[in-house]
């Protein structure tokens, strides 16, 4: 049986392929979803809307402080054309995320003595020790997994998106039938971020010991002021960009409370995290492919990109349409009656989650492109966009209801300003090319 898969696999998806690549790390990411998808009925009887608020918030929290951990050098792995320059950036953006972890750890201490965070953070009053935990062990393996990238190890981040999934399932359920609470939603969530990272570890160490014992902080240096713009713009529009996912669960919990919280974060969970997921998986693919195309072919760089994309609005369609139609009944009886109004949620997000799930893979490539200032202005704008459409509401008087609508109307109009500034991007970058060369075949 494994030889006939083998088989197959090699005819209809050459190895080393772009469509293979992506196959092989989609399908580790929907096997990943299915064991956190068949979970979410049991959990949502083991916890209470607002537990789900916390872990909600929790991962909002989270979310902002990876990205800035690395100082985005994790991105700049995939850069350098030679090896060991590659292991240098990773050596860099590995200190950059062991401050971060001692910062999270100083804020931790300073937070359990004085409270001073904003009344949406209160949830996590005594839970906030998990941080520098997810912090080393997410961080860590978030700049393992670009090394993996450049490597083409796709097969294992598959098999690690796998074992991150089970092992954070696995702790939620297990002491959630032993005792009831939001710090084992929290809990499971930090020891699935840290799990992964031992194999990538031990097999960069069997083939590159030579060039890590080569590293020297001297071209560390040098490579942190080449790839200064991650830091000083692409850290920033990151931050801005993600605040743009965050702020909608911190500001629900800040105005609405923490039951409708819970409600947004099973939608995210349903619908958001396995659209992301699957479309982050490709992006990994892609962004491997684009970092090479975007300097040798960029014409098959705008194929991908085409491809891609198309692929994904097919087969993000039939949920979509599905979801729009149908999520009250399908929340209530597979999650409980308590969940219904979840269901109205993911009705008015259905298309955002849609043009994020296709907007998704290629998000990265204003940034490949070192189109920096670009991607800031869209982030900016979508941060504002985010923050008006959540906050006017409330202050009109409406109901979570209206609040989430506004939140969803907007965020669809931002994905499609996304990619037609992505695409011109790379079309642009396809001209220049074409025209270089024709200027030398003249000379």
């Amino acid at each position: 049986m494994k030889q006939l898969t083998s088989r197959f696999l090699d005819r209809w998806l050459p190895p080393g392929g772009f469509a293979r690549s992506v196959s092989i790390l989609a399908g580790g990411t929907m096997t990943a979803q299915v064991i956190a998808m068949a979970a979410s009925p049991m959990l949502t009887r083991l916890y209470k809307p607002s537990d789900f608020g916390a872990l909600q918030i929790f991962i909002s929290v989270m979310g902002l402080v990876l990205i800035a951990a690395s100082g985005r050098y994790d991105v700049a792995i995939l850069l350098p054309e030679d090896e060991q320059s590659a292991i240098d950036v990773l050596g860099l953006a590995i200190l950059c995320i062991c401050f971060s972890a001692t910062v999270a750890t100083g804020i931790t201490i300073i937070c359990h003595y004085h409270w001073i965070l904003p009344a949406s953070l209160l949830i996590l009053r005594g839970y906030l020790w998990l941080l520098p935990f997810g912090v080393i062990g997410g961080g860590l393996y978030q700049a393992l997994s670009f090394w993996a990238m450049r490597r083409g190890r796709y097969k294992q981040l598959a098999t690690t998106k796998c074992i991150q999934v089970s092992v954070q399932v696995g702790t939620q359920l297990c002491m959630g039938f032993v005792s009831h609470g939001s710090i084992w939603l929290l809990t499971g969530d930090a020891l699935g971020r840290m799990m992964g990272s031992g194999r990538f570890i031990r097999d960069l160490w069997r083939e590159y010991a030579v060039q890590i014992r080569a590293i020297r902080f001297s071209r560390m240096f040098d490579l942190a002021l080449r790839y200064r713009e991650y830091p000083l713009i692409s850290l920033w529009g990151g931050l801005i960009n993600l605040s743009g996912l965050a702020l909608p669960a911190l500001f629900l919990a800040q105005y609405y409370g923490a039951q409708d919280t819970g409600w947004f974060a099973l939608v995210n969970r349903v619908l958001g995290v396995p659209a992301a997921l699957i479309g982050s998986s490709i992006a990994q693919v892609y962004l491997s492919e684009a970092a090479k195309l975007s300097r040798s072919d960029p014409q098959r760089l705008l194929y991908i990109f085409l491809t891609t994309t198309k692929r994904m609005l097919y087969l993000g369609l039939v949920p979509c349409i599905l979801f729009t139609i149908l999520a009250p009944i399908i929340f209530q009886s597979i999650f409980g009656h308590i969940w219904r109004e979840a269901g109205v949620y993911a009705r008015y997000l259905a298309f955002m989650f849609y043009a994020s799930f296709i907007n998704s893979p290629v998000t990265m490539t204003l940034n490949i492109l070192e189109r920096q200032r670009s991607q800031l202005a869209w982030d900016c704008s979508r941060l504002a966009l985010t923050v008006t459409s959540i906050v006017l509401p409330f202050h009109l008087g409406y109901s979570s209801r209206i609040a989430i609508l506004c939140y969803g109307v907007a965020m669809t109009l931002m994905y499609g300003v996304h990619w037609t500034q992505s695409y011109f991007a790379i079309r642009d970058c396809a001209r220049r090319a074409a025209t270089a060369i024709t200027t030398a075949a003249k000379v």
